[in-house]
């Protein structure tokens, strides 16, 4: 089981990163800003899929092994909510683009939907139960 510090300090972390106006810097310096934005996106959802997945183990539910199927037991036991559903969904598939498929072209619409990926992680995040290492 994984403890909730596992996940609470990456979604500070992403917070943290997508806080400054990245328009005030030089193209260079925001190219890399925006780099380090979407990489702490990958993998603060990689965690985040595995802790809602290692919640739903110590409640003894048999859980899929993979992000999607966590999503939607996590709807089932009411720890997404329905509504959060299909931006989870794009959260995703956002990550999945990023991470295999990457296009430039892409980046801006991820950058933009990040605060909102934050936010759904962030709500799932409050309505968990601690496991037992925490």
């Amino acid at each position: 089981e994984l403890g909730q510090n596992i996940l609470r300090r990456p979604l500070q972390g992403l917070a943290d990163a997508l806080e400054p106006d990245l328009s005030e810097y030089p193209d260079t310096i925001r190219d890399l800003l925006e780099n380090g934005q979407i990489q702490k996106f990958e993998y603060t959802v990689e965690l985040f899929w595995k802790y809602v997945r290692s919640v739903l183990l110590s409640e003894q539910r048999l859980v899929p092994n993979s992000p999607k199927g966590v999503l939607k037991d996590a709807v089932a036991c009411g720890y997404l909510h329905e509504a959060e559903y299909p931006a989870a969904m794009q959260m995703y598939d956002d990550r999945n683009r990023c991470s295999h498929v990457y296009k430039q072209e892409i980046i801006p619409g991820i950058l933009a939907r990040l605060p909102g990926h934050l936010a759904v992680m962030q709500a799932v995040f409050g309505r968990l139960p601690p496991t037992a290492n925490d």
